[in-house]
């Protein structure tokens, strides 16, 4: 899927730059994120699985962050 070069000007990976090298002005930019549909309900929750432990093991996990810091305290 080809994308019009004016699309990439807003691309959310160089708009930045586009701003900055006067390619599209911030007012434009703007304009262009209002137009955009609202797709909230689309999105999934984004889970990684040590994300998906027990309590108990977040216990440990704090007990040894904490042991870490006292050895090495920087």
């Amino acid at each position: 899927m080809a994308k019009k070069k004016e699309e990439l000007d807003y691309d959310v990976r160089i708009v930045d730059r586009s701003i900055r090298e006067g390619l599209v002005s911030k007012k434009e930019y703007d304009k262009y994120l209002q137009r955009l549909p609202d797709v909230e309900e689309k999105g999934e929750p984004l889970v990684f699985e040590d994300e998906i432990e027990s309590p108990e093991a977040e216990v440990d996990q704090a007990e040894d962050v904490q042991e870490k810091e006292e050895e090495d305290p920087e």
